[in-house]
């Protein structure tokens, strides 16, 4: 068995103009125009390949086991690994996370743990599938 892991750090918008130089101070406010990027989930979900496992991650701030789930079945994944960043220890500018592992007939909650362990945790539990 072959075990290709694949990552990206991703943003669901990028700056429209980028500016190769500073930009100077005006008088006025100044309003940065946003674009969608890629989606590069649904990319792998459409073309997904017999055997092959997608783990997708989900961030809520509400409704995280609903817009979890639905975002599975969206982007025709195998696992979401969901949390909420309203929870104490969860999300950014901390060393924690808390996660709950959905599939298709699965909710897995996974206790407060280092964002090392729970990776190795999701990386388990995707072998174990």
């Amino acid at each position: 068995m072959d075990i290709i892991v694949k990552a990206a750090a991703v943003a669901d918008y990028r700056p429209k103009v980028v500016s190769d130089e500073k930009m100077k101070k005006t008088n006025g406010d100044i309003f940065l125009e946003l674009e969608r990027t890629d989606d590069i989930l649904k990319t792998l979900g459409e073309n997904k390949k017999d055997g092959q496992f997608i783990c997708g991650f989900s961030m809520e701030t509400e409704n995280m086991l609903e817009n979890s789930r639905a975002k599975l079945k969206k982007k025709n994944a195998d696992m979401i690994a969901a949390n909420n960043l309203k929870q104490d220890g969860a999300g950014f500018g901390v060393d924690t996370n808390i996660i709950t592992l959905i599939t298709e007939n699965d909710e897995v909650q996974l206790e407060k743990m280092t964002k090392d362990t729970a990776a190795a945790k999701i990386f388990d539990y995707i072998l174990k599938r």
